[in-house]
């Protein structure tokens, strides 16, 4: 789906809003960019069982802001990877937060390719989650289908060092990067995200169901736990389900929240799911 990275938002009228360079120096600078968290659920049993990091700017006279409104300007820019790191900081401090409150989920965050080229980029990882307390697994790196099809080897390396340390990897945006399977099989993934662009009428639409249904073959045949994005109404809820996958994440289950809140959706979602 359009919102399900830190990196991506959900398009709407405030992207209309303009913004200069500057105004983002400014932002980061104020500490302005914080991440909210969108849950994801196991369909068998409709516990939580992560959240995934999504980008959003508190900006002093637009209110909150998704990343849609920003990231054009700085899509080939190094803020790129700045913002990445401020989102990926201020994510593990959240998780470790939520671990006090006996929420021992991981959280997700996406990175840009430029990191993931990083040669030290397991290594900074690993003293990240260890300055928080956090165990390896605590943290998942998402890395979009499309980013892994154009990725050189040094990338996919840096992916294999990230699995061998004990991090969680997802592919994300699967459906949409035309990703060769002798190249998908060689990711050390353990979780693959379905897009929402084959979930969206796969309901009421043969040939998209049949996209869906092997999309979820996919992740059986590669051993990778089958997550739906962009789950949006109890059609595609019920389809998810019927079809085998693991888990789902969209508005049907919860809206990105800021981190505090979690606890409080915790405790809703459990007394009463869909409320």
């Amino acid at each position: 789906m359009l919102e399900n990275s830190v990196m991506q938002a959900k398009s709407g009228p405030q992207e209309r809003i303009a913004v200069a360079l500057e105004d983002i120096w400014h932002a980061i600078e104020e500490d302005q960019f914080l991440p909210h968290f969108q849950p994801k659920v196991n369909l068998l049993g409709m516990e939580l069982a992560g959240v995934e990091a999504l980008m959003r700017w508190r900006h002093p006279q637009h209110g909150l802001l998704t990343a849609g409104t920003f990231l054009p300007l700085i899509a080939d820019n190094f803020l790129f990877d700045e913002l990445g790191v401020i989102m990926l900081e201020k994510s593990v401090a959240a998780c470790r937060a939520w671990q006090g409150l006996g929420i021992n989920v991981p959280v997700s965050v996406n990175l840009s390719p430029d990191l993931l080229r990083d040669p030290g980029l397991t290594a900074r990882l690993e003293e990240k989650v260890r300055a928080h307390g956090l165990p390896a697994h605590r943290l998942i790196i998402e890395v979009s289908e499309a980013g892994i099809a154009h990725e050189a080897s040094d990338a996919l390396d840096n992916l294999v060092h990230l699995r061998a340390a004990g991090f969680g990897l997802s592919i994300d945006d699967f459906g949409t990067g035309h990703i060769e399977p002798d190249q998908l099989a060689r990711i050390p993934a353990n979780e693959l995200k379905i897009d929402r662009k084959m979930l969206a009428g796969a309901a009421r639409r043969p040939a998209l169901r049949e996209l869906l249904v092997q999309a979820v073959q996919t992740a059986r045949e590669l051993n990778f736990i089958a997550v739906a994005e962009g789950v949006e109404t109890r059609e595609e809820w019920d389809l998810v389900n019927e079809l085998g996958c693991d888990m789902a994440q969209g508005y049907f289950i919860a809206r990105p929240m800021p981190g505090h809140e979690l606890g409080t959706w915790v405790q809703a979602w459990g007394a009463d799911p869909f409320v």
